[in-house]
């Protein structure tokens, strides 16, 4: 949980500074999206690596090594140069490619069946307080110190977290007898998850609202408090600060409702699938533009998106708890390799307009955006829905 706090931190910490950056930087649009999702593709690029390190030595050895390398990751990022700055972002993706990886593995290692998806939205939800922490305390610390200062700060912590995880968290049993196998024999383990009519099915749908929350909460959802719904840097901070609050307490309370349905003989699938379609309607009704409504709506959105992280929850209970690392590591793959494409492809489709000023949009253009965004996600969710009428026939 420490770890992937700080995974949540990083991730979204552009979401309050990306104004700053964007204006000493003079960056347009897809130059900011680029570099806030840089951190993304490290982690996608990484997944089978770490999925493979975390089955084959444990989550307390992965973790607390590849931190160092975001530690570096940051302390490099506050160099303030667009190259010095891109290279500090991928090492952090890297160091925190593990992270959100271990802790499910870890859950579906030493909690039972029937408590997992609580398991893991209550990890996320404590997890999440990281997500909280780069919203209004971030604008706060920004009052008396720079955001140059701030990341050398933050990589001093990480190296701090390191050190706790590597003398303090267990070894699972499994990790200690476990017999390495050839890289070989540990590649043809995906092909096992890949099988998986879960994975095939609902994958989809996990992975792109995965992708557009991981796009939005990281960045685009402050522009868009910003620029759309013209609030102050400190009201767009207080909002994104509602929505990581939403992720936090959505998780958490999600997790534990859909685990006593699926004791009572609900369809968990089912109950995430109906999570998803609330998600989806969030975004259609902010993209409306609704007046003093559209900012608070990005709290149901954070709210809804366990639907799309319960995926994990069905993927490891349908799948041999040694290969669950993979499982857990493809599905994390796709999702922030969908949230480093989005996160992109968002600051590509608001370069098709002129900027009303330097790092600024028009309202339509985040309504474009957004719309494609929602187009490909009922997409998604069509076929998840195909895929479960399939499996019951």
């Amino acid at each position: 949980m420490a770890a992937y706090f700080l995974s949540e931190l990083f991730r979204n910490i552009n979401g309050v500074i990306g104004e700053n950056i964007a204006r000493e930087l003079q960056l347009s649009a897809t130059e900011l999206g680029f570099l806030t999702s840089l951190f993304f593709i490290s982690i996608a690029g990484s997944q089978l690596f770490v999925g493979i390190c975390l089955d084959r030595y444990g989550a307390r050895r992965t973790i607390s090594a590849l931190l160092l390398v975001g530690a570096a990751g940051a302390f490099l990022f506050s160099f303030g140069t667009f190259t010095l700055m891109g290279a500090g972002r991928f090492l952090l993706g890297l160091g925190m490619a593990g992270c959100w990886t271990a802790a499910f593995k870890v859950n579906a290692q030493w909690w039972p069946e029937n408590k997992l998806a609580f398991a893991n939205g209550a990890i996320i939800s404590c997890a999440g307080i990281g997500a909280l922490c780069s919203t209004l305390p971030t604008q706060y610390i920004l009052s008396f110190v720079t955001w140059q200062t701030l990341f050398q700060w933050l990589s001093g912590f990480t190296v701090c977290i390191a050190a706790y995880i590597y003398l303090v968290a267990p070894d699972h049993e499994d990790d200690l007898r476990s017999t390495p196998k050839s890289l070989l024999d540990e590649i043809k383990g995906y092909s096992v998850v890949f099988k998986s009519h879960v994975f095939i099915w609902i994958a989809p749908l996990s992975i792109v609202c995965q992708g557009v929350w991981l796009s939005y909460q990281g960045l685009w959802a402050g522009e868009w408090l910003r620029q759309v719904d013209q609030l102050s840097s400190a009201e767009a901070a207080s909002f994104l600060l509602l929505l990581a609050v939403c992720v936090i307490t959505g998780n958490f309370v999600l997790g534990a409702v859909t685990d006593r349905l699926g004791e009572k003989g609900y369809s968990r699938v089912n109950v995430s699938l109906v999570i998803c379609f609330v998600y989806i309607s969030a975004q259609i009704f902010i993209s409306i533009n609704m007046e003093n409504i559209s900012p608070y709506l990005w709290g149901l959105f954070g709210f809804c998106v366990s639907g799309s992280i319960l995926t994990y929850a069905l993927l490891s209970n349908a799948l041999p708890t040694n290969v669950a690392g993979r499982a857990v590591s493809i599905l994390n793959l796709f999702a922030t390799l969908a949230g480093f494409c989005l996160q992109y492809g968002v600051g590509f489709i608001l370069d098709l307009w002129q900027p009303v000023k330097i790092g600024a949009y028009p309202a339509v253009a985040h309504q474009a955006a957004i719309t494609c965004i929602i187009a490909v996600q009922l997409i998604a969710l069509m076929w998840a829905f195909y895929g479960t009428k399939v499996q019951r026939s």
